[in-house]
């Protein structure tokens, strides 16, 4: 069991801490003296027998200055890349599960308004980079298994003018060893 003068000891030393702290903030004076117990006190008011501390003020930083919001705000583009006003992928649909795709996905994209001379529509598919048509359109070779693609627009220097949210699909294939099941798909037997 803690002895009462160890707990009162700690809380002592405690409120030192804290006052310590406090003084620091402010480059405040404070006094310091040891009672008939030992234990050393730390306070902002002098005490009798207590020797004055001068505590320096903590190091602070002041950041530059904040300028209007308008002088935050990001550089203007050039008018040929504030055209667009929105992608989207239309096609194939987010949360969307295809069957039976032969290995291929046709990718739709809306683009708001059409895609300007010198732009190229991507569309990113697992990480992987494929060019587009100007309608928006790519047949894009894929395994059975989810997959998620982004569309973007790029001007002729190659910088990023816009791009779509993420649309996630999965891609199914029937099996002989795995049919398709379900309430609406009749039963297959398998012969042997």
């Amino acid at each position: 069991m803690r002895s009462r003068r160890s707990t009162l000891g700690r809380l002592c030393f405690g409120a030192a801490l804290c006052c310590v702290a406090f003084a620091a903030c402010g480059g405040a004076t404070l006094y310091k003296w040891v009672d008939a117990d030992g234990v050393t006190h730390y306070s902002d008011r002098p005490e009798p027998g207590a020797q004055k501390v001068r505590i320096a003020s903590a190091q602070t930083y002041q950041g530059a200055p904040q300028s209007s919001a308008s002088a935050r705000e990001q550089p203007k583009r050039p008018a040929a890349t504030q055209g667009y006003t929105s992608l989207a992928i239309t096609g194939p649909e987010d949360g969307g599960v295809l069957w039976n795709t032969g290995g291929r996905v046709d990718v739709v994209a809306a683009l708001e308004p059409g895609l300007a001379d010198g732009h190229r529509l991507w569309f990113v598919i697992d990480g992987k980079s494929q060019q587009g048509s100007a309608e928006g359109t790519a047949s894009i070779a894929v395994t059975r298994g989810e997959h998620t693609v982004v569309a973007s627009v790029t001007n002729a220097d190659g910088d990023e003018m816009i791009s779509s949210a993420p649309v996630t699909f999965v891609v199914r294939q029937t099996s002989v060893a795995q049919p398709p099941q379900g309430p609406s798909l009749p039963k297959t037997k398998i012969k042997h």
